[in-house]
């Protein structure tokens, strides 16, 4: 089966669901819009850690352009093309 349509916009998906994570992590260090809970030092630690910011979006970033920028429609099983098997050997 040719998979190269799907993890395409799997991977656009991951973009923006990746995107969207940073933004909601950046927020959690100004609850109700206000920056004095962070320079009271009143934040957890997992804020602190950045661990959505890293984990949830930086790191998401790899295999998503990784599926963005798969070549063509290419099929591991014989389909009828010329170079079938070739790139999956």
């Amino acid at each position: 089966m040719c998979y190269g349509r799907c993890a395409r916009c799997i991977g656009h998906s991951l973009v923006w669901l990746a995107i969207l994570c940073i933004v909601a992590n950046i927020l959690l260090y100004f609850p109700n819009g206000e920056t004095k809970y962070a320079s009271e030092n009143h934040l957890s630690r997992f804020v602190w850690f950045f661990s959505g910011i890293v984990g949830g979006g930086l790191l998401v970033f790899l295999p998503a352009f990784v599926f963005i920028g798969l070549e063509k429609d290419d099929c591991c099983g014989c389909c009828g093309h010329e170079d079938c098997g070739k790139r999956c050997a």
